[in-house]
């Protein structure tokens, strides 16, 4: 059987001319191939141009010796919420930074387990402890924390997730440019081994984040700030400037938007590595996609489609390619994917699974080139290691372009996102309906 599907493959590329080609490989020619292997290698390229001058600006070399010399104080906020297995080794990695100047604060939201214990055993110079004595949320416990800070930058980090010895250091130095308001830290599964899902999951994070983000952070259009490590400008998010964090899920993205819409930039720094844990259980790992896919519903086409209003005060086109990128790289190719699918099918009955197994040799090879870009740009070797998963990675890449459909219906008729338990239900209640 094998020998005779080979043989078809011989057959179908010995009678493929490039119109032919182009029909059949649409989908991967117009919209797969220019989002993930093109402006990769852009990237690239800007970046063995930097790194041949080996030379950085002026600016940015005063604000390097200020850091290090006169280094201003950075206010890292921790909200916590039964936390008590993990945040001693946030709290620990936080106290070894290189960057010493360092104001550490914990916001407790209500835990009912041993994390006030185990915070409290830190000397309160150094780890400052405060507690919600009820459940309010993640964005009002992050508000609180703000409050009660004095640092010049804030720096927000989850609290099961580690840094690198050196990541506040890093993530600081896009602050030399005063357009800068935010900068998003990289992302790196901390259980890599636990299983084949979460060995896929770090192939997805080196490919959507580490390469991804710095893509977007390049073009002026990255929009995102994960929860789990940003560093702000106190300026841009002040609560009495642009009112915070506010409550729900999504409020990471949320409010990486209103510092966009304000004027500011955000930047993406590859070596400010922040470790964490990701789902190694299949449901658990939809459940926290359906919710990251619902706030691309949530906070784009309702909440912030004055985005796209070219009469709005605020409007600014590379705000407006921003949303444009996430919307049609996400939401449209998740729709077209099964559309493709069945173009094969219905157009291709005779030839459909060698399309099938074409697509897949195309999309694996295109895979390993992404990664030789990621380590190109990270200068880490070890991601090679990764290089067997790459066979299964396109399969795990098409499954998620699926279960996306299913977190934007889940917003788009059902708005789901205003039960979702990720907030209590006292705040769910308070939520603004966009």
């Amino acid at each position: 059987m094998i020998a005779a599907l080979l043989q078809s493959l011989i057959e179908f590329i010995e009678q493929m001319t490039w119109e032919r080609f182009f029909r059949t490989f649409w989908y991967y020619l117009l919209l797969d191939f220019p989002r993930y292997v093109f402006f990769d290698f852009v990237v690239v390229l800007l970046i063995f141009k930097q790194r041949l001058r080996s030379a950085i600006s002026r600016r940015q070399a005063l604000f390097d010796h200020e850091l290090q010399k006169r280094p201003p104080l950075v206010s890292v906020i921790v909200p916590a919420l039964n936390e008590a297995e993990t945040i001693s080794f946030t709290i620990q990695s936080l106290l070894e930074q290189s960057y010493k100047n360092l104001e550490i604060i914990v916001v407790d939201d209500g835990s009912d387990d041993d994390t006030a214990r185990v915070v409290r055993q830190y000397d309160p110079e150094q780890v400052k402890y405060y507690r919600l004595t009820v459940r309010s949320g993640k964005a009002a416990a992050l508000n609180y924390g703000l409050r009660r800070s004095r640092g010049e930058y804030i720096v927000f980090i989850d609290s099961d997730s580690t840094l690198e010895r050196d990541a506040v250091y890093e993530i600081l130095r896009p602050f030399a440019n005063p357009k800068v308001g935010a900068v998003a830290g990289n992302l790196n599964p901390r259980n890599t081994g636990d299983n084949l899902l979460s060995t896929l999951q770090t192939v997805e994070y080196l490919f959507t984040i580490t390469v991804g983000r710095l893509v977007r952070a390049k073009a002026n259009i990255l929009s995102i700030i994960s929860g789990a490590f940003g560093a702000f400008r106190r300026s841009a998010i002040d609560l009495d400037f642009i009112g915070g964090q506010e409550p729900g899920p999504g409020n990471d993205s949320d409010i990486s938007i209103r510092v966009r819409k304000v004027g500011y930039s955000i930047e993406f720094v590859p070596d400010a590595i922040c470790r964490t844990d990701v789902p190694s259980r299949l449901f658990a790992f939809f459940k926290q996609r359906w919710r990251w896919d619902r706030n691309l519903i949530k906070n784009r086409l309702r909440k912030h489609r004055d985005v796209f209003n070219i009469f709005a005060h605020h409007f600014n086109l590379y705000n407006f390619f921003s949303f444009f990128d996430l919307i049609f790289f996400h939401c449209v190719l998740a729709v077209l994917a099964p559309l493709y699918l069945a173009d094969i099918f219905i157009n291709y009955r005779r030839d459909a699974w060698i399309i099938i197994l074409m697509n897949y040799f195309i999309y694996t090879f295109s895979s390993v080139l992404e990664l030789l870009a990621a380590v190109y740009i990270t200068r880490r070797w070890s991601y090679f290691k990764l290089t067997p998963y790459l066979l299964l990675f396109n399969l795990y890449h098409k499954m998620m372009k699926f279960s996306r459909l299913f977190g934007y219906i889940q917003e788009l008729f059902f708005f789901y996102s205003y039960h979702d338990p990720f907030a209590p239900r006292k705040v769910r209640e308070r939520i603004l309906r966009w």
